[in-house]
């Protein structure tokens, strides 16, 4: 089986080159016969390949031209397409040259190949020897054929349109050079750039984790992310929206990671480790069957991290903050073990965190203390978050400092209650769709506003939270007035919100009077799990809603939809196609929803029905790719799919995999774990 996938991945090969007559099914190992990498010399490339990652040098020249990487060592996603960038790959650099299509016959040997070249340019001379040194990786020594070398010396060129890297690593106080650099205008977007220190850790989605590490502390990272200038511009059907017309530049332009080092050396190594998945390894969950690996090859996708302020957003473009998602991420993140590195998950979470409630951030409303950010609910779910990052770190000293605008901000969900009924209104009116609102909530494209059930189960759920902190602070006033607010509103959820005409949970109710009821799925389950409903009426829903869906024609492959009625013209956005009844957020799938849906079905003890959508969706995000890259243009993002799987997101969004959490929290029915009292 596996000599058939190598013979498969020599293939592509040849055809991503288009340079080889010579046939790749004889192959030639120089491996022990028991080895995990198997070597082919056939033709004029040469590859090693295991089941955890896929490495080719060009016999003729020095370089990297194709890696592919396979943390679970399933050998499935490394024969998709090189990580690398075709046509510039990884190359050596000396000066203003690179090793691309210099001329250098390459020395093979039994597990690795060297090169010798000489800069046309500079006359100067790199030595390169690339090592397999087990089925987990590869080793680089570079050396000064004379005298010595620093500054910028070997240069790896990735394609984010087939998965855009996320780095965790330590910040370098390196300035990260202007090579790239050209005037910023709405032509020629800017340079998204940093330095770091290594060891690195790059996370591929849907292939995984890459180490990288030195032989001297002198070597750092430079990340540039370069654009593509030649594609720029981004419909969004009938409209362009501010800088979406720069984001297909950076989904079709290139991340250049370039080793340089501060001081002069005579050689260096560098060694590239392929980690295993990262997912859950809790007692309790045993993901060992291999119906499981949708999820171990999908959980850290949900961790994409931004590079200049090193926070954890929607994807790593939306400068790191996407406060009105970071719950999915902080929730997933308290099951999550740290990455080997000296960076992990808990330190994005916490700075994005203190950023938000932070003294000097801009992130706080002066008047009314609630989070100013795209989403209404940005405050509830970042004081959610705020619960997670204490379960996951114990760190009482970020909310010791941060506690005047985290009790102002606890302050401004109970303020929304501006009628005094126990419920809490939004800003926006609700009555219909209008493009300039004053609040939103994850659910842009349709009009919820003020009585918003979304917003307001979140809000109770953040409420309770901050409750135990308060508790463990010894807050008591504010804990009696937390609890008194928390009671009302659950003696009121049921009767403002439940609409007997479809035995369901509304989604808002409009400054109008009018109640917006789309048998949204997602509103009920929510309610469910917050245990807002009572559990003979819970499982009566949620039996109404699985019937509704088989005769809606939904299978469970791509997801579960989030309404169950199109949702009217008067209520949704204008985005014509996008809009249109089984697409995007209008009957379309994402596995935030599924989450909530999936999490209430075992609450409510259908075991059997949760199962069903759990594992056919964790087979899918095994089969197929989950990921879109960044931006990828309009009804081209897989964060989103019609039942049928064609792909109708445009805004590449990782909360699509919140739907994995589910395995512990409902399947194996791990519970979150208790609050620590403060030291």
């Amino acid at each position: 089986m596996i000599k058939n996938k190598l013979n498969q991945i020599s293939i592509f090969i040849l055809i991503l080159f288009a340079s080889s007559s010579s046939s790749y099914a004889n192959m030639n190992s120089v491996f022990p016969k028991d080895s995990l990498v198997k070597t082919d010399l056939s033709g004029e490339f040469v590859s090693f390949t295991s089941p955890y990652f896929a490495l080719v040098c060009a016999k003729n020249s020095p370089m990297v031209s194709y890696l592919g990487i396979e943390s679970g060592g399933r050998s499935r996603r490394l024969l998709d397409k090189s990580l690398l960038r075709s046509g510039l790959g990884g190359t050596l650099i000396c000066g203003d040259q690179t090793s691309f299509a210099a001329s250098s016959v390459a020395k093979v040997y039994s597990n690795g190949v060297s090169y010798n070249w000489v800069s046309s340019k500079s006359n100067m001379s790199r030595n390169l020897k690339i090592t397999a040194t087990n089925e987990h990786g590869f080793a680089m020594q570079i050396t000064a054929g004379d005298g010595t070398f620093s500054g910028e010396f070997f240069r790896l060129a990735t394609a984010p349109d087939v998965s855009p890297v996320s780095i965790w690593a330590v910040r370098s106080n390196e300035i990260p050079s202007n090579q790239y650099d050209r005037p910023v205008t709405f032509y020629s977007p800017r340079i998204i750039k940093a330095s770091w220190k290594l060891p690195v850790i790059l996370h591929f989605p849907d292939y995984g984790l890459v180490k990288i590490e030195a032989s001297d502390t002198n070597i750092y990272l430079q990340e540039h992310f370069v654009p593509d200038y030649s594609n720029l511009g981004l419909a969004l059907g009938p409209f362009n929206r501010g800088a979406h017309n720069a984001f297909r530049a950076y989904h079709l332009g290139t991340i250049m990671l370039s080793f340089h080092s501060s001081h002069e050396l005579t050689e260096a190594n560098i060694k590239f480790t392929v980690l295993d998945e990262n997912y859950p390894k809790i007692q309790g969950c045993d993901f060992s069957d291999p119906k499981f690996n949708g999820l171990k090859r999908c959980w850290q996708n949900s961790f994409p991290v931004n590079p200049e302020q090193q926070c954890m957003g929607d994807n790593l473009l939306l400068n790191g903050i996407a406060h009105l998602s970071m719950a999915f991420k902080a929730d997933m993140a308290v099951f999550t073990p740290p990455l080997s590195g000296k960076e992990s998950i808990s330190d994005a979470l916490g700075r994005a965190l203190d950023s938000t409630f932070s003294t000097f951030s801009k992130h706080i409303n002066p008047k009314t203390g609630r989070v100013m950010d795209y989403g209404w609910e940005s405050t509830e779910t970042c004081l959610t978050s705020l619960y997670d990052y204490l379960l996951i770190t114990n760190n009482w000293a970020l909310i010791r400092r941060n506690l005047p605008n985290i009790r102002r901000a606890v302050q401004s969900v109970m303020n929304c209650d501006v009628d005094g009924d126990g419920i809490m209104e939004a800003s926006f009116h609700g009555n219909s769709f209008e493009d300039n609102r004053t609040s939103l909530n994850w659910w842009d494209d349709f009009a919820f506003g003020y009585k918003d059930a979304y917003t307001n189960i979140l809000a109770y759920r953040a409420l309770k939270q901050m409750n135990e902190i308060f508790t463990c602070l010894k807050l008591d006033a504010d804990v009696k007035q937390i609890t008194a607010f928390t009671n009302r509103f659950r003696s009121v959820f049921h009767k403002t919100f439940f609409n007997p005409k479809t035995g369901v949970y509304a989604g808002w109710i409009s400054k109008d009077g009018h109640m917006h009821d789309y048998m949204f799925t997602f509103i009920s389950s929510m309610a469910i799990n917050q245990g807002l409903v009572e559990k003979n009426l819970g499982k009566e829903i949620l039996k109404k809603m699985l019937i509704r869906m088989d005769k809606l024609g939904y299978d469970f492959v791509y997801g579960v939809p989030g309404p169950l009625i199109p949702v009217d013209i008067n209520d949704k956005g204008r985005w014509e196609e996008m809009t249109r009844w089984g697409r995007y957020e209008n009957g379309g799938l994402c596995g935030q929803t599924a989450y909530h849906f999936i999490q209430a079905l075992y609450q409510e003890g259908m075991r059997k029905e949760a199962d069903k959508i759990l594992f056919t969706m964790m087979d899918t995000f095994e089969r197929e790719p989950t990921h879109s890259g960044l931006f990828p243009g309009y009804l081209r993002s897989v964060d989103w799919r019609t039942k049928g799987g064609a792909p109708t997101g445009y805004n590449y969004l990782a909360d699509n995999y919140y739907f994995l959490l589910a395995a512990v929290t409902g399947h194996f029915g791990v519970k979150y774990p208790l609050l620590q009292k403060p030291d």
